[in-house]
């Protein structure tokens, strides 16, 4: 594609009636068998701080619907115990439980969150959670260690993870200049990748993709262009594609046994 174009309805708002009364932030979107979920990322302004970030959910029946439908039971909490619950004073950059990303591996259904971890300083806590459903539905979740936790980074965002077709899976997630601190490439920041293997074992040392310098943040890969990596342009707005393509592919992402 070229460009996007908006269109003028407010498929979902935070509202002053529910928990996630302030701004909604990015999630994810999966087919379930009888419409579509939206997991998405927003605050309580009377939680902490007002910037501690919980995950909600949201259900169309159909992808183009005008006005998604919050489920009202759904809010998922960072553990306190792997992943801080709430904002560190000192610490660079503010609260991190968002940006999930859900995918199913070796019979399991598994959630990535951008999350903070309670093992590292600050600067070097940035990690990506891994979440496991307990019983194979969308509303009860395990907590496990981090699937990466570098140690280079204040923030790990929008991460997706992906097949390579030479073999393995590849994490990618983006962090700013000011919260990198990868060996040769501190300052640089951009759209990073580790790869892991069949087991989300990480293999690798985080090989950086896209630069921040190049124009694009908070990018995704889309399978469908070959793997072209896709952001938002810093310096002009909108979002746009790289020219850059990975070829990584899906991994499972059918959630078609689910139903609201």
């Amino acid at each position: 594609f070229h460009s996007i174009q908006w269109g003028p309805d407010d498929v979902l708002t935070a509202s002053p009636d529910r928990w996630d009364n302030s701004s909604i932030w990015t999630g994810d979107v999966v087919r379930i068998k009888n419409g579509f979920l939206m997991f998405y990322t927003s605050r309580n302004l009377e939680t902490d701080d007002g910037k501690t970030q919980h995950i909600g959910a949201a259900y169309a029946d159909r992808i183009n619907a005008v006005k998604w439908q919050p489920i009202p039971d759904f809010r998922l909490r960072p553990d306190g115990i792997n992943y801080a619950s709430c904002g560190i004073p000192e610490d660079v950059t503010i609260h991190a439980w968002r940006d999930p990303f859900l995918l199913r591996h070796l019979g399991q259904t598994y959630m990535l969150v951008s999350a903070k971890s309670v093992r590292h300083p600050i600067k070097q806590n940035g990690v990506v959670a891994l979440l496991r459903s307990g019983d194979g539905t969308f509303k009860n979740w395990d907590y496990l260690n981090p699937v990466a936790a570098p140690g280079y980074y204040s923030e790990m965002e929008v991460s997706q993870l992906l097949k390579n077709p030479d073999g393995g899976l590849e994490l990618v997630f983006s962090t700013g200049p000011k919260y990198d601190s990868t060996p040769h490439n501190s300052g640089t920041g951009g759209l990073y990748r580790i790869h892991l293997d069949e087991n989300l074992s990480v293999r690798s040392e985080p090989e950086l993709l896209y630069s921040f310098q190049s124009g694009l943040y908070a990018c995704r890969i889309i399978p469908e262009m070959e793997g072209e990596i896709v952001g938002f342009d810093h310096r002009t707005g909108g979002i746009r594609a790289s020219g850059i393509k990975t070829g990584f592919q899906y991994v499972d992402r059918n959630f078609n046994n689910w139903r609201v």
